[in-house]
């Protein structure tokens, strides 16, 4: 079990090149959303490709998460449960995901959902009032939670998650605090990675995010005191993501 030399840091590139640096069995926790394959507009990365082409891809950075966490490590992912219409067609990433997880290694624990907001604007009904062929929309996203040996912790540690917080998580329907600062194109928030990081690490714990961003997980880290490891492919989000952690970094007197 080795330990990787640049915690505490954003590194800028291709996660598929940057991930093997990082250590067998060094990581505690994943925290991350990769691009969900929705035509977003991102600087540098094209967010539409086939999703046969999607899920390939999915599963080499799958392969190396597995490799990096240690035997009681885990993986919280979040995506979306279904999407797509009747042009494009319809696919379920977090189903996908899960399938290809399993296959590389992965041990399924559970799926937490919540609801995306962005979702609830209605373009089409399809059939209207007729069962002809009605559409239905799924404005769920969902946080797959996933392990690599073993669920329960193999050694004891500081757990911070609030009592409040944790009746409600562990009850599998978040509530969360939407991001309104829009760094990025896309953004999830800070209290979306507060709750996975405090609920399924503890403090001190190394926590990795290999799509980190503008950052969000790395600031959450930073708050709950726990060590990160940031890997995003835009040098323009990378600066974002640097910046915002020097700032977080100086607020909380921890530098």
């Amino acid at each position: 079990m080795g330990v990787y030399s640049d915690l505490n840091s954003i590194r800028c590139g291709d996660c598929l090149k940057i991930l093997p640096e990082i250590p067998d069995n060094s990581v505690d926790l994943i925290v991350t959303s990769p691009p969900y394959n929705v035509d977003m507009k991102y600087d540098v990365y094209i967010d539409r490709i086939p999703w046969s082409e999607y899920y390939a891809w999915c599963g080499k950075w799958l392969f190396e998460c597995l490799r990096v966490l240690k035997p009681d490590g885990r993986l919280a992912l979040n995506h979306y449960l279904s999407l797509g219409n009747a042009q494009t067609g319809r696919t379920a990433p977090l189903m996908e995901l899960n399938r290809i997880a399993q296959d590389l290694g992965f041990k399924h624990h559970t799926v937490a959902v919540w609801t995306d907001s962005t979702l609830s604007r209605r373009t089409a009904w399809g059939s209207w009032l007729s069962s002809s062929c009605p559409y239905i929309q799924s404005p769920f996203e969902g946080i797959l939670m996933l392990y690599k040996d073993q669920w329960k912790k193999l050694s004891k540690g500081i757990s911070d998650c609030p009592k409040e917080d944790f009746i409600q998580l562990t009850g599998g329907i978040w509530k969360m605090q939407p991001e309104t600062k829009g760094r990025t194109p896309a953004n999830f928030s800070v209290d979306f990675a507060l709750k996975c990081i405090r609920l399924l690490s503890y403090v001190d714990s190394v926590v990795l995010d290999p799509f980190i961003g503008s950052g969000t997980t790395a600031e959450a880290c930073i708050v709950s005191g726990r060590r990160y490891i940031g890997i995003e492919l835009s040098p323009a989000y990378c600066d974002i993501a640097t910046q915002r952690c020097s700032e977080v970094f100086e607020e909380y007197e921890v530098l």
